[in-house]
């Protein structure tokens, strides 16, 4: 017995290709969904990168307006009076301690202490964020300077020194005459502002920068920095006091703002930064994904493999069948579900057509037994028909003519009935019948009458032999009433528009209209049916079978009594029995 080849993903058969297809769905459905949650993750992750560099573009602002406040209240309470004013230029002025004098006198005179480092040393503690504060007065030279380990100040020569320190600068006026008379700086601590930018965002790479109104560099802040981008905005600054905006944004997510007090405030997320973050959140996603995908494709293949494996069995055994060999039989323990149920209807075709064919045999070899005994009995009929001849001769003779008749009638019969020939004429068919039913009038006398009737043109018309003999034959058998002496039956045979027309017509009892309609839904199936009957169904498939779809029979009940029988075709036909 040839073995079952196993099936290749290589090969081209219908369930391979069903296999790929599946796959590949598979595939593209896991990964279309991956790509959708991916995108939709950096979506999100870019508007929360947008929303938090604008939460720190507001953080920072507002803590510089809240300084900005605080500043400007400091500068108040030094310089809102031109006594306050003269006290700033006498410390500038006098020693220490000659400014002490000059305090006290003032103290005395107007009842209000004026002392410029216990009036600073109380700054630090309305505010805790002050780093140092700085006094430049034009008129003198060097600077007053506080700061956290000296909070009285002293007076320092030269000019403060800002650099790399979030200062904001105020001008000292003269509240009558307008005249600028000097600076007045406070340095405040960037440790609020660093604490809350530290905690505005898990992506790692925020940037901020804040620059003065004189494009001093206030606050730089990167969680990662970026060099090449601090450069560039230093850069800029310097050359035209413009923050590179849209060459930032290429590379960041950037919000930038320029306060009323003229503070640029600039906050940068670096996209990358948001990518890699992306990525690193959806690790988890993708190695899921493809850890699904290369288990379904394994299950999907040892399925689809088992499956094939059992197609093969059953194609290994059809092809086996097709080499001849009708003894193989399909395994069925070997297959599953829908396959078994395949293999058990193939293994009982495959025993009907052994059976079938053991059938045919006996019956060709029947057949041909058959045919030996008709010929050694070929004698048999013709002593027969000589027989009759001598009684209707005899019957002649003696001047028995109804005898004679009734003697020819049967005799034709009964050659008609013992010829092999498969078609006829209508003209020998109507024959036939008549003497068909001659027989039963002479059985019935006065009893039964009959008529028949046919166009010239269609004597000749050949059609299959008992094709209008059983519809007579029926009424003779179920519809005649004995008890009458005026039953009747007629045959009409005519030629209309190109139409043969046949009519069997008779007055006998009829039939039930459940009976008729149980006919009439058996006459309408077009597919033809092979049985034993020589009724009305009989006819109605070997006149379909000879005239083919042209063909119609008809069966209506009578006005009066009886049925009347139509079979209607186109006269142009050639086909054989």
């Amino acid at each position: 017995m040839r073995k079952t080849k196993p099936s290749s993903l290589n090969e081209k058969t219908l369930l391979n290709r069903l296999l790929k297809n599946y796959a590949l769905i598979l595939v593209v459905v896991i990964l279309f969904g991956m790509f959708s949650i991916g995108i939709n993750t950096l979506w999100q992750s870019m508007g929360r990168g947008q929303i938090t560099v604008q939460e720190a573009v507001d953080m920072i602002s507002r803590s510089i307006n809240d300084k900005n406040m605080q500043g400007k209240t400091m500068l108040n309470n030094l310089t809102d009076n031109q006594e306050k004013i003269n006290s700033l230029n006498r410390y500038m002025d006098l020693p220490i301690s000659n400014y002490l004098n000059y305090s006290y006198d003032q103290q005395l005179a107007s009842g209000n202490y004026l002392f410029l480092p216990g009036q600073v040393r109380n700054f630090y503690t309305m505010y805790d964020n002050i780093e140092s504060i700085a006094i430049v007065l034009n008129n003198y030279d060097g600077y007053y300077l506080s700061t956290l380990s000296n909070k009285g100040g002293i007076k320092k020569s030269g000019s403060p020194q800002l650099n790399n320190k979030f200062y904001l600068a105020y001008p000292i006026t003269n509240q009558v005459t307008l005249e600028v008379l000097g600076s007045f700086y406070v340095e405040f601590s960037k440790k609020d502002m660093l604490d809350s930018l530290a905690n505005l965002t898990s992506f790692g790479g925020l940037s901020a920068y804040v620059f003065s109104n004189t494009a001093y560099q206030l606050l730089v802040y990167s969680e990662s920095p970026k060099q090449n981008d601090l450069q560039l905005i230093q850069q800029e600054m310097k050359k035209n006091s413009q923050l590179p905006i849209q060459t930032l944004k290429e590379k960041n997510q950037l919000e930038y703002l320029q306060t009323t007090s003229g503070f640029d405030i600039l906050v940068t997320i670096s996209k990358e930064k948001i990518f890699k973050h992306v990525f690193w959140d959806l690790r988890i996603l993708i190695v899921g994904g493809i850890v699904l995908i290369l288990l379904l494709l394994y299950l999907l293949y040892r399925t689809f493999t088992k499956y094939s494996h059992q197609v093969d069995i059953i194609m290994d055994s059809m092809a086996r069948v097709s080499q001849g060999d009708l003894n193989t039989r399909i395994d069925e323990k070997t297959t599953q579900f829908e396959l078994r149920e395949l293999s058990k209807g193939i293994n009982t075709m495959l025993d009907n057509s052994e059976q079938y064919i053991a059938d045919i045999y006996k019956l060709e070899i029947k057949q041909q037994d058959a045919h030996m005994r008709a010929l050694q009995s070929q004698i048999s009929p013709h002593f027969l028909y000589n027989t009759l001849e001598y009684i209707r001769m005899y019957a002649l003779s003696e001047g028995s003519e109804e005898l004679a008749d009734v003697v020819y009638a049967f005799s034709t019969l009964l050659r008609n009935n013992t010829d092999q020939a498969k078609t006829t004429t209508l003209a020998k068919e109507l024959n036939f019948c008549e003497k068909y039913v001659y027989l039963y009038q002479m059985r019935y006398p006065d009893r039964v009458a009959y008529h028949f009737e046919i166009d010239d043109v269609l004597k000749d018309l050949t059609l299959p032999k008992f094709a209008i003999q059983p519809l007579i034959e029926n009424y003779f058998v179920h519809g005649i009433d004995f008890s009458r002496n005026d039953n009747a039956i007629s045959v009409k045979a005519q030629l209309i528009d190109e139409q043969v027309e046949i009519m069997i017509r008779d007055n006998g009892k009829g039939i039930s209209t459940q009976k008729l309609a149980l006919i009439r839904t058996k006459l309408s199936n077009t597919q033809i049916e092979l049985h034993d009957s020589i009724g009305l169904q009989n006819v109605n498939e070997r006149l379909r079978a000879f005239f083919g779809p042209t063909f119609l029979m008809n069966i209506n009940p009578n006005e009066g009594k009886g049925v009347s029988i139509t079979l209607s075709f186109k006269k142009e036909q050639k086909n054989e029995l």
